[in-house]
């Protein structure tokens, strides 16, 4: 199994676009060029830095990072050797 994590650091985003569209935009790219991928599992989880009380920065030294995962196997590989927790 493989895994490709994309990640977009919300003080980086332009103000046009949405972070849910960011990390479309880089997955599909991805997928594109990985045509014959199977995609086993996702993850997605969020970081703020520094940590801050009810998670929400309050500094303009904080910042707030969505990461999403992807787990995957190359075309051709056995099931059988996928992890299915």
């Amino acid at each position: 199994m493989k895994v490709k994590i994309f990640e977009v650091a919300l003080h980086k985003l332009p103000s046009d676009k949405s972070p849910a569209t960011a990390l479309e935009e880089q997955i599909n790219e991805f997928l594109a060029q990985h045509p014959d991928l199977r995609l086993v599992a996702t993850h997605m989880s969020t970081l703020v830095s520094p940590a801050e009380p009810n998670a929400m920065p309050r500094t303009e030294e904080s910042s707030i990072i969505i990461f999403c995962t992807l787990f995957y196997t190359d075309h051709g590989t056995s099931d059988a050797a996928l992890c299915t927790h």
